[in-house]
């Protein structure tokens, strides 16, 4: 009789145990079952930045216009050719004034004449002193020293007279200078144009910017100082630079078929040796930037609608935390609220996850964590080996 009381009370004990389980494991238990969760991790304090892509171009970073002047006169000679290398101050453009070049030479025919003169006196004189030295009668001494002055006062007068004439010469000679148009910028000669509605000779400058073009919903994240990193497709080297300048008009005619784009400068920290005028580049903006930010892996982050959600393994139950998102970046998410960077949460959530849910974690048998048994109550464990046992039915 014992032996069948002993037996029905093991029957009972087993039946206690399935009931257990199955209002546990049963699809429409209203009891919260338990979940698995085999990856967990903690949020860890990063800086953590927000960019923007966008292309562009290599372009001078200015460039000079020299146009026709036709105050000037008629173009004598261009004096560069295209793609030669000029410096501040190298002529571009001689002009030709007819009225200063005759000018200019006429003066030096008188200047030519009078110094023939000038010479012809010095000798006069040379000679007038040589008789007067020579004479043996007064009378005729005397008449050799006037002769001398006379030559002598001939001679100032066209000295000053010489004077005159190159002063002019200078005058003329300056003007005509103005008529050589120098570069005023370092650089290389782009393109001469003899079309006059053009510039008749660009010159663009050695050092380079780049020229980036930004679509609406992008362009307002943009803002001057922002810094930036260009690369050329398919090369290792990059270039380190700042936004320098943002359009506030499209680069095109706006339409209704496409979204606008609008232009923007990168300034380069440092000049690059090898980088051709008019390539395209791959420009990466860094629009926000956070030191000390709490992230998360982007895959732990739960959305509905308009909500963010995060499971928090908080007393060995599931709990679902409702989260203010920050900056993502590539595998990265920031929490800015609802998080605090000591508590666990589960890597990779699932659907059927809900709140308050006992969470099973694997133990590191070969070196187990306190942390992790001091969060385990004794029904836990037993509770976990339970369902390890069961589940392994179900496997």
């Amino acid at each position: 009789m014992k032996r069948w009381k002993r037996y029905i009370f093991l029957v009972i004990i087993v039946l206690c145990i399935c009931a257990n389980f199955y209002m546990l494991f049963n699809e429409h238990s209203k009891i919260p079952k338990s979940v698995y969760v085999n990856e967990r991790t903690k949020p860890e304090k990063t800086t953590i930045k927000e960019t923007v892509r966008a292309d562009g171009l290599t372009a001078p970073a200015e460039r000079q216009f020299v146009y026709y002047d036709p105050q000037l006169g008629a173009i004598d000679e261009i004096l560069v050719a295209k793609g030669q290398e000029v410096q501040v101050g190298t002529p571009l453009i001689r002009y030709a004034d007819e009225d200063v070049d005759r000018e200019i030479q006429q003066i030096a025919l008188k200047k030519e004449q009078l110094n023939a003169q000038i010479e012809q006196l010095a000798k006069d004189i040379d000679y007038y002193t040589t008789m007067s030295s020579s004479a043996n009668e007064d009378i005729i001494k005397m008449q050799w020293e006037e002769k001398a002055r006379e030559a002598e006062r001939e001679k100032t007068l066209l000295e000053w007279q010489m004077k005159e004439y190159e002063e002019q010469q200078n005058e003329l000679t300056e003007k005509k200078e103005e008529q050589v148009v120098e570069s005023k910028t370092a650089g290389v000669v782009e393109e001469i144009s003899y079309d006059k509605s053009k510039p008749l000779i660009t010159i663009a400058s050695s050092s380079a910017i780049v020229r980036g073009k930004a679509k609406e919903g992008t362009i307002e994240k943009l803002a001057v100082g922002q810094a930036a990193v260009v690369r050329v497709p398919n090369e290792k080297e990059s270039f380190a630079g700042t936004i320098a300048d943002i359009g506030k008009f499209p680069i095109n005619e706006a339409s209704f078929q496409a979204k606008s784009e609008y232009p923007f400068t990168v300034q380069l920290n440092e000049q690059p040796k090898q980088l051709p005028f008019g390539y395209h580049v791959n420009i990466t903006i860094v629009t926000k930037e956070k030191s000390g930010a709490i992230t998360v892996p982007a895959n732990a982050v739960w959305r509905e609608k308009t909500k963010s959600f995060v499971y928090v393994i908080h007393n060995g139950k599931l709990e679902k935390r409702n989260v203010t998102l920050g900056i993502a970046r590539g595998k990265k998410q920031e929490i800015e609220r609802g998080l605090r960077e000591n508590e666990y949460i589960v890597s990779h959530p699932e659907k059927w996850m809900k709140r308050g849910m006992d969470v099973i974690v694997p133990l590191e048998m070969e070196k187990p964590k306190k942390e992790t048994v001091k969060q385990l109550s004794k029904w836990d464990i037993v509770k976990h080996f339970l369902d390890g046992f069961f589940r392994s039915f179900h496997g």
